[in-house]
């Protein structure tokens, strides 16, 4: 009896971990993220994030359909040749840690040699189109503080130096109450018709920004060239930072590469786990304990003389 006891105690503390992990974030269904456009180019010598000059870049924005905040939004593209032969395949994560319904968010994807069965890049040439969709989202509780706002989303007009470099000068500002983390600032670039062609994230402007505080920040189009700056007809901007609404830092940190990050369980999570593996250990070694077979009696004392 002692012993179902215990196997039900231990039963019921392993399903309260997983309850705690499973209102963290939960795996969703991929319907509630949807691929808005994309195009593609040929990575330019200037190239910051591709793995090599060369490689074929997909960049596009996805946008969060749903009714739920999702996080770990993984993008997956695959390149086809004129014949409908596959040629490639990588996946990346937006560049956003949760996104609200109806929020919108970047993605690039790095089509390098090591995505392809060929060891090199002359596949590239052969490409005809390329397919993209979203694979895998999560719901989750976490939101980001919103207190951190662009009050001029158009920020000062763009302008285009010497260098032919489009760059956009702008400001944000820390409107709420909480002491933000690590803001940054993510931008997407648009042609005429209203395809993403381009996109930017800072580096963090500041490790600490404290209520009513203002920074100024620059963004231009990650691997630009004249051609993608004649391009660009419209831009987005949009705050991101490691604060959530109630103080935390959320995980998993995005991908700014071609491949799928991973998820890294949060810390409360984590010391729920180890909690009950150090109960289901103690209870174990009590249970053993008691099951000892109990010692024999003494021995009688002698007969009398």
């Amino acid at each position: 009896m002692k012993k179902i006891t215990t196997i039900v105690i231990i039963a019921i503390l392993v399903l309260a971990a997983f309850s705690i992990l499973s209102t963290r974030s939960v795996k969703a269904s991929t319907s509630e993220a949807t691929v808005l456009s994309y195009s593609r180019y040929v990575a330019p010598s200037n190239t910051v994030l591709a793995s090599e000059t060369g490689d074929l870049i997909v960049v596009g924005e996805v946008e969060n359909v749903g009714s739920n905040i999702i996080g770990n939004v993984t993008i997956q593209g695959t390149a086809f040749s004129s014949t409908g032969t596959e040629l490639a395949q990588t996946a990346t994560q937006a560049f956003v840690y949760d996104t609200l319904p109806g929020q919108k968010a970047p993605f690039y994807l790095d089509f390098n040699a090591a995505s392809s069965s060929t060891p090199d890049l002359s596949w590239v040439s052969s490409v005809s189109t390329v397919q993209v969709t979203v694979t895998s989202v999560t719901d989750t509780k976490d939101r980001q503080y919103a207190g951190v706002i662009i009050p001029n989303p158009g920020g000062s007009a763009p302008y285009i130096p010497g260098n032919g470099t489009y760059y956009i000068d702008g400001t944000i500002l820390n409107n709420g109450t909480q002491v933000d983390q690590h803001p940054w600032v993510i931008a997407t670039f648009y042609n005429s018709n209203g395809t993403v062609i381009g996109l930017n994230f800072t580096d963090e402007l500041t490790p600490s920004f404290a209520p009513t505080d203002a920074l100024h920040f620059f963004a231009s189009p990650t691997d630009d060239t004249p051609q993608l700056t004649d391009e660009i007809a419209s831009y987005s901007l949009l705050v991101d930072s490691l604060t959530l609404a109630n103080g935390t830092s959320p995980q998993p940190t995005p991908s700014p590469t071609g491949s799928t990050s991973t998820a890294q369980l949060p810390i409360l999570t984590i010391a729920v786990v180890v909690a009950v593996i150090v109960v289901v250990i103690a209870l174990l070694m009590l249970l053993r304990r008691r099951q000892k077979t109990p010692l024999p009696p003494p021995p009688p004392p002698p007969p009398a003389p």
